[in-house]
């Protein structure tokens, strides 16, 4: 199995709000399992536009300071 770089962004952000995955999952109405897959890497490339905006809006961050960070893991990726 490859090595999967962590989204620490996500999960920095998320630990200072004090939540944890479940509460996020369940604000964004997804499984836990799969905002865990988001967070730990795990769905890469794979994360729609319309689930970052949503979020950002659960994880109270601008939508373009969201966009940055992530175009930079996504360059790590490469």
């Amino acid at each position: 199995m490859k090595y999967q770089k962590l989204r620490v962004y996500l999960s920095e952000r998320r630990i200072q709000l004090g939540y944890s995955q479940y509460r996020v999952a369940a604000e964004l109405g997804i499984c836990h399992q799969h905002y865990s897959r988001i967070e730990n890497g795990r769905i890469g490339k794979l994360v729609s536009f319309r689930t970052m905006v949503k979020i950002a809006d659960v994880l109270k961050m601008d939508i373009n300071e969201l966009r940055v960070k992530e175009i930079e893991y996504q360059n790590s990726l490469d």
